[in-house]
Formats: structure tokens, sequence, C-alpha cells
């Protein structure tokens, strides 16, 4: 019964870091990348006033930082904590790094983001004219 409480303890582990630790890294790592830089287009195109981002980009970021750093703290803690635990957490994380990296890439996925963050700010008429001419 020893074994198989220790397979299902990887087998948590690894379940832990392809569907939550592997998405919140690249959320953190898609804040300071495409998401910033889909904000300073949506400056330029006159969608979104330029205070607004500057206000509300850095909170944002460093929020996906600190969630990040206490996930990934609690995902290494457990990890090493349990022997060979580093494997299983391994292979569900680079699994989910792969399986998830649409993250980080333009697409509706950063619309979509772009509408939660920036929520009432934003000329509506003028992102919906944008995502159908570019999407």
């Amino acid at each position: 019964m020893d074994d198989f409480g220790i397979l299902v303890i990887y087998a948590i582990i690894a379940a832990f870091s392809f569907f939550v630790a592997a998405p919140i890294m690249l959320n953190a790592v898609s804040t300071f990348g495409v998401q910033r830089k889909f904000a300073s287009e949506m400056v330029d195109k006159g969608i979104i006033n330029e205070d607004v981002v500057k206000e509300l980009q850095p909170k944002k970021q460093l929020a996906g930082i600190i969630v990040a750093a206490i996930v990934i703290a609690a995902m290494l803690f457990t990890s090493f904590k349990i022997r060979l635990g580093y494997i299983s957490m391994a292979v569900g994380l680079i699994v989910g790094l792969l399986r998830f990296r649409h993250i980080v890439q333009f697409n509706n996925l950063t619309v979509r983001r772009f509408q939660n963050t920036y929520q009432g700010q934003y000329d509506t008429a003028k992102l919906n004219e944008y995502v159908k001419k570019t999407f």
C-alpha cells in the first residue's frame, strides 16, 4: 500500500505541474511580452489611453510574478521533499509548457486578457474592428 500512496503523490505532483504551474508561469512571462506589446499597439491605434496602460500593466505584471513565485516555490518544496518527486514535477512541467505554449503567442487569448484587464477602459467599437481585421 505504501508504493501505491507514493504513486498517487507522484501523479498529483505531475498533474499540479501540468495544469497549474505551467500555465501560471507562461502567463507571467506573457505579461512582459505579448500582453505588453498588445497594450502598446492598442495605445498606438487609439483604442485605449496610455495613462490607463501605464497604471494597470505594472500591477498586472507584479501580481503575475508574485503568484508564479508562490506556485513555483510550493511545487519545488513539495517535489524535493518526496523521494524522486522532482522527476514527476519536471515531466509534468515540461509537458505542460509544451501544451500551453499558446499563452505566450499573439492570438485571441491575448485579446481576451486585454479585455479582462482593461474592462471599461477601452473603445469597444475600435477594438472589435481591429479584432475582425486581424484575426
